[in-house]
């Protein structure tokens, strides 16, 4: 049997695998909501736009108690991951596009994160995109308490949001599922965390050194 090790602990998996299951709600609960010349025909007896509403605020409240476990994860369990953007991140990332584009054989040293999937699906959409789409999302839900202006220009923030993190989640789904490269990948998250040593060498080198490091 291959050498494996551990990549996510069980609370990173429950984590991840709650906002996938978020995030098709929050999609199909918000359709009506966005157009509902386009989406009526989803709305029909006994499903009404107040149970849309309904499931699509629970939802929202479910993310926020992720994101606040998420923090205190990462910070009173002192789980380091290095998720903080820096500047080789967005060098490794100009790297690796150019690579997937075959535009260039050189394959940057990372570490236990992807810089891409860093920038774009934990920065981008799951805390500025999200940050967005809930405060605009408050502002939607309590139209009395704002002037008329402000809730029509968050009407609009949470449209264009939307289609940017449905833009997100399909790079993600994309790199994570149908990409083969990746698929060990895919196969820890789903059942105990573990990965393939090789893979973890290959892929992400300067993570592997520091693991191997540790142990020894």
């Amino acid at each position: 049997m291959s050498e494996k090790i551990l990549r996510w602990a069980l609370a990173e998996r429950v984590e991840h695998l709650i906002i996938m299951v978020l995030m098709p709600i929050f999609i199909i609960t918000g359709l009506p909501l966005l157009k509902i010349e386009w989406f009526g025909w989803m709305v029909t007896t006994p499903i009404t736009m107040d149970l849309f509403r309904t499931i699509h605020r629970m939802a929202a409240g479910l993310y926020l108690a992720v994101g606040i476990f998420h923090i205190l994860y990462h910070t009173i369990a002192l789980k380091r991951t290095k998720i903080i953007v820096t500047i080789k991140d967005i060098k490794d990332s100009i790297k690796l596009i150019k690579y997937y584009m075959g535009l260039s054989n050189e394959k940057p040293e990372i570490g236990f994160h992807n810089p891409t999937e860093k920038i774009l699906v934990y920065w981008l959409m799951a805390v500025w995109f999200m940050i967005f789409m809930g405060i605009s999302g408050i502002i939607l839900m309590f139209p009395s308490y704002f002037a008329s202006w402000i809730h029509e220009w968050a009407l609009v923030v949470h449209d264009v949001f939307f289609f940017l993190i449905l833009f997100v989640l399909m790079f993600h789904f994309y790199m994570s599922t149908l990409y083969k490269e990746h698929r060990p990948l895919l196969e820890g998250m789903f059942t105990d965390g573990m990965i393939p040593a090789e893979f973890a060498r290959e892929h992400h080198s300067l993570w592997y050194k520091e693991v191997k490091g540790s142990n020894q």
